[in-house]
């Protein structure tokens, strides 16, 4: 009796369908904390700054961000994005400005990935700095001062966000830094934060 050719085919099927299914990596937003904020790349890179599958730094990187834009001499402007998560120091991201920020073919459609909270930046735009992420929490600082205002504190690290706030390291112009909450930043780089918005 001849033996069934079907094992065999089976076979062939897995060998060749089998690495496609593992090829694309799955976005990771396991535990991740959802936000609604802004921010740009900081990388001084030339080259651009990998974007992650996961809130690690040993992920799969599923995209790019554009290296900086250099204005003038001593002036350089990093892409601007929607920061719609966040986890270990991680930022999730989405929507980059003048097509800064690009996907693989199998992340494009979701357009979503990670990048290292060291490499972002953001602008404050109120002066309101508080001690946790709701309108009613206490202030630590307030960064208004009779010559500048919130977007003159200087933001040194970004932490986390959580809805409309961001978790950054900032202080007043030649005063103590301060880690806290702030409502609403931006992500302008050459110009201040727009007026009109309350906490």
């Amino acid at each position: 009796m001849p033996r069934s050719r079907y094992p065999i085919v089976a076979l062939a099927c897995v060998a060749a369908f089998g690495p496609v299914a593992g090829a694309a990596q799955t976005l990771d937003t396991a535990g991740a904390t959802s936000c609604a904020v802004r921010g740009y790349a900081t990388d001084t890179d030339p080259r651009g700054t990998n974007v992650r599958a996961a809130p690690r730094a040993d992920a799969p990187i599923i995209g790019h961000l554009a290296p900086p834009t250099k204005i003038d001499a001593n002036t350089e402007t990093g892409v601007e994005f929607d920061i719609v998560g966040s986890k270990d120091g991680w930022l999730l991201i989405r929507n980059g400005s003048d097509d800064g920020l690009t996907f693989d073919a199998a992340h494009r459609a979701d357009g979503r990935g990670w990048v290292s909270a060291k490499l972002v930046g953001t602008q404050l735009r109120l002066p309101a700095f508080r001690s946790a992420p709701r309108r009613d929490a206490p202030e630590i600082a307030h960064f208004q001062g009779d010559s500048w205002g919130p977007d003159s504190a200087g933001v040194t690290a970004i932490h986390s966000c959580q809805g409309q706030y961001i978790e950054v390291t900032a202080g007043p112009p030649d005063g103590k830094t301060l880690r806290g909450w702030s409502y609403l930043p931006c992500s302008l780089q050459l110009t201040t934060c727009d007026g009109g918005v309350t906490e």
